[in-house]
């Protein structure tokens, strides 16, 4: 398995304004999401509903992985001065289990190392999501279940950074 700096190359900014890159983005996810759907036993997954046009009308930021040229894993967020919500993680099923799921979660604490407050939510049947995030820091705040019945982990991580104040 690669470490997960050394994917910090592979890793850029994307905008789903343009048409290639959002169809690239919407075929990974539809790919990750059909296999999630399979493996958390729902056939009417609300991910796999999102259209292209839904997806580029997205006000989320995205952060793609590139190999040979081609996007096979991106990370979506929102962030506001001190919290950042990850929307969405995808790995094309193909790459899975190589650590780019790892270095896309680290890849934003690089970028926005004063945001405090991280936030995801992921099926609960969705173990090696679950265990990720855990393994990453990030611990069960409380738990949720959709429409379509999906029990949901709503998990968060908190980072106190101490700049020249006494934190407690």
């Amino acid at each position: 398995m690669n470490k997960p700096d050394a994917f910090t190359e592979s890793i850029a900014e994307v905008s789903v304004a343009h048409a290639s890159v959002a169809a690239e983005i919407h075929a990974v996810s539809q790919a990750a999401y059909t296999l999630e759907a399979k493996q958390i036993g729902c056939a009417d997954f609300p991910p796999l509903r999102e259209s292209l046009a839904q997806l580029q009308q997205s006000p989320d930021r995205f952060l793609g992985f590139q190999q040979s040229g081609r996007i096979v894993a991106l990370l979506s967020f929102a962030c506001s001065a001190d919290a950042l919500a990850i929307t969405r993680l995808v790995v094309d099923p193909a790459f899975q289990r190589q650590g780019i799921a790892t270095a896309l979660l680290a890849d934003p604490e690089r970028r926005f190392p004063l945001a405090s407050r991280w936030t995801v939510s992921t099926a609960a049947r969705n173990q090696p999501a679950v265990q990720l995030d855990q393994r990453l820091g990030f611990t069960t705040a409380h738990a949720t279940t959709s429409a379509e019945g999906i029990r949901l982990l709503h998990l968060t991580k908190a980072r106190i950074w101490n700049v020249g104040k006494k934190t407690s």
